[in-house]
């Protein structure tokens, strides 16, 4: 089968690999759609450490069911669509038992370290990680549910939104996302900030009420201007770096919340004094449970999100490592590339 192979920084290969053979517990999947995540850009660079060589990257993925293997239990059949929670959990640990399978001590997370991903024609991957693709849904949409399920998780930190004033910092592939569900959330104003202008136009086209673009400007000022003296209620930071961290931390009123979606930097710095006699709250968001995941999907279902606008391109494996070198520069050009299978 073909498959997009790293070998090592920069070097993406389309490489003819062995068939896989199902085994037990698992389903043969044959890959239909798998989107390029930030996370993937980082790995072909070689400087995360997250992607050991070779290997083959993907974890947004949808497909059908082709094999399945013994003890499968789950009704599932050749032929039906789904999508994968891609993180594969023993489901014995302390964390596992307590439902926390996103912090699992034992996680395989597919297409990450030497866990062989998604950019391939076919992948086998254990039963209880699927999840049924409803009919209405395309592969192409179907693999955004991944990123979706990151966003939607760190929205769902934050509690009740209606009637409140709500900054998201970061107007990437997440930040465009987290905008996605908190505007179904009735909120009084949403502001999005990013550096790109590009990005910010994509977040007027998705629903936010205001935009800023914080270069050269006082951010405490531009959002008191767009919210006529107010400040915000509910930060989500989906950057990860001190500035942006900063700057959601700045805005918010007393007893306000900031939920940390991002994770760049290992460390950063911010102002305790403020955390203190604010009475802020700092909340961490990792990905996603498994029960979660599921509930992506049937939040998906149920709300028009218009996903399909951040579709910047949709390209065949063949276009794949072309891509990846683009998206290095194309900064202005793409927001999710989707890499498509016949």
């Amino acid at each position: 089968m073909k498959a997009l192979v790293y070998y090592g920084p920069k070097d993406l290969r389309l490489t003819d690999v062995d068939d896989l053979k199902v085994r037990k517990g698992e389903v043969l999947l044959k890959i239909k759609s798998c989107g390029i995540c930030g996370s993937d850009v980082h790995g072909y660079l070689g400087i995360t450490g997250r992607r050991i060589p070779p290997m083959i990257m993907g974890h947004e993925f949808a497909g059908e069911v082709v094999e399945l293997g013994e003890d499968t239990h789950l009704g599932y059949k050749p032929g039906d669509r789904v999508t994968v929670q891609p993180v594969n959990f023993c489901g014995e640990c302390e964390n596992c038992k307590k439902g926390y399978t996103n912090v699992c001590t034992n996680k395989r997370f597919y297409g990450v370290l030497d866990v062989n991903g998604a950019f391939a024609e076919y992948l086998c991957v254990p039963e209880k990680l699927l999840y049924p693709l409803p009919d209405h849904i395309s592969y192409s949409i179907g693999a955004l549910i991944e990123p979706l399920a990151v966003a939607y998780c760190g929205v769902k930190k934050a509690g009740d939104l209606a009637g409140k004033n709500v900054l998201i910092v970061g107007g990437g592939t997440i930040g465009q996302l987290v905008l996605s569900v908190v505007k179904t959330m009735k909120p009084k104003a949403i502001i999005m900030s990013d550096l790109s202008d590009f990005r910010l136009e994509c977040a007027k086209q998705l629903g936010a009420t205001h935009t800023i673009n914080p270069k050269n400007k006082n951010f405490v000022d531009e959002v008191k201007k767009a919210l006529n003296g107010d400040l915000i209620d509910v930060a989500l930071e989906a950057v990860g770096v001190a500035s942006t961290v900063e700057q959601a931390l700045s805005v918010l009123k007393n007893q306000g919340t900031c939920i940390w979606i991002g994770n760049s930097a290992k460390t950063v710095e911010v102002n305790m004094q403020d955390v203190v006699t604010k009475e802020l709250k700092i909340l961490g968001s990792y990905i996603y449970t498994h029960e979660e995941f599921g509930e992506t999907i049937d939040f998906l279902s149920k709300n028009d999100l218009a996903l399909e606008k951040l579709i910047s391109k949709e390209i065949s494996i063949e276009e794949a490592a072309e891509m990846f070198e683009e998206l290095l520069t194309a900064t202005e050009k793409y927001l999710k590339v989707i890499v498509n299978f016949d």
